[in-house]
């Protein structure tokens, strides 16, 4: 793909219902999750929630939706790709028990 050619963007899929709050809005129609617009101090920034939990703070709009999108979409796995941690591929060595003595003598 060009680089000036026209790409989707999770922003695409917001709707600003309210002044400074994002609404992420699955293709059914149905909310899944907002960004809103926060002042801390003299910085602004953006918090982020996935239906309600929050997801994380970012200083730019474009990186909070990306980010509740990413979310979004990594809840619908099953519970993750890999274990942590992985378990080890290797089998370990059997261990080898002692005989017991049957008495008798070499």
């Amino acid at each position: 793909m060009a680089r000036d050619e026209p790409r989707w963007h999770p922003f695409l899929a917001t709707e600003e219902r309210t002044p400074g709050v994002w609404t992420l809005v699955d293709t059914l129609g149905r909310d899944y999750g907002r960004v809103s617009i926060v002042r801390i101090g003299a910085e602004v920034g953006y918090v982020g929630e996935l239906q309600d939990a929050p997801v994380g703070r970012w200083k730019t709009l474009r990186a909070a939706i990306e980010a509740v999108h990413h979310a979004f979409v990594a809840s619908h796995a099953p519970g993750g790709f890999a274990p942590n941690p992985w378990p080890s591929t290797q089998k370990s060595a059997p261990t080898v028990q002692p005989k017991p003595n049957s008495g008798g003598s070499r």
